[in-house]
């Protein structure tokens, strides 16, 4: 254990806001390579947040359509939902990636908390994060920024890019919150801030201009965006809506499976950030 949560602090690195301090993973920006991928199936999966039962649906329904399929996951695997713990075991069975989401981000911090300082009462909301055991939390620890796939012209992120930002410069926070980009003139020309508030500015997916194109989660509120160089694939699974997942080099074959249940009602309406 001791050991363990020696190489958790040594993890502390990187350029980012206190507020979101958390462990930088030994790799940031994961590469896939030819030999990686081998031809296979490539499927994307949108934010999961601990909905077990629709995404060993989806899995099923992947594995039947296209057998040897690699998953990849664009991240928000836990939190909100009903069975954290198991969606991490199911994700772990599969031959997969992933990256880190938001909610992963959040999850891995009270983890790391409560481990530090066990007598610390946990919020309300987080109270099951004692279940997830070392293993679990080394796992969300190592998640990478963001999976580039040169072979298929393929990025994957959590929540999205600032457009003319070469990939290793982008801030690891904008990667895991932003929804929107607003241009602002400047001396130097017109340059986009990245927003977390879908009610400023555009949603940064309609100003990407490729060459990659992005798969990306994080925007239940929009749902599924489908544009020439992006991809949106949050779909509202936690909230009673879809999970979906797109076989993103076998001409874009998309399965959605309907949620079993609206894990979390938003009152009324969307609200401009999301929860």
């Amino acid at each position: 254990m001791a050991g363990f949560m020696f190489y958790l602090v040594s993890l502390f690195r990187g350029r980012r806001p206190s507020k979101h301090l958390v462990p930088i993973p030994s790799v940031c920006h994961l590469v896939l390579t030819s030999d990686d991928v081998r031809d296979r199936p490539v499927f994307v999966v949108g934010d999961v947040h601990g909905c077990v039962d629709e995404l060993m649906d989806l899995a099923e329904k992947a594995q039947e359509i296209h057998d040897n399929t690699l998953f990849v996951f664009v991240g928000d695997l836990v939190n909100k939902g009903p069975f954290n713990k198991a969606v991490l075991d199911f994700v772990r069975s599969l031959d997969h990636y992933a990256v880190r989401g938001n909610h992963d981000d959040a999850v891995l911090r009270q983890c790391l908390d409560y481990r530090t300082n066990p007598s610390r009462q946990l919020p309300a909301s987080y109270h099951w994060v004692t279940c997830f055991t070392d293993s679990d939390v080394e796992y969300l620890a190592e998640l990478p920024y963001s999976i580039e796939i040169p072979s298929l012209k393929t990025i994957v992120v959590h929540a999205g890019l600032v457009p003319g930002v070469p990939l290793h410069e982008q801030d690891l926070t904008h990667v895991t919150h932003m929804r929107n980009v607003i241009t602002q003139d400047t001396f130097f020309g017109p340059k986009m801030i990245p927003s977390e508030d879908s009610n400023e500015g555009v949603s940064w997916a309609t100003t990407w201009r490729g060459p990659e194109h992005v798969y990306f989660g994080h925007d239940a509120r929009r749902g599924l965006q489908k544009y020439t160089f992006a991809t949106g694939l949050d779909t509202g699974c936690l909230y009673g809506k879809l999970l979906t997942g797109m076989f993103i080099n076998k001409n874009q074959e998309m399965i959605q499976i309907k949620a079993h249940d609206a894990y979390v009602v938003v009152p009324g309406q969307w609200t401009s950030k999301m929860p």
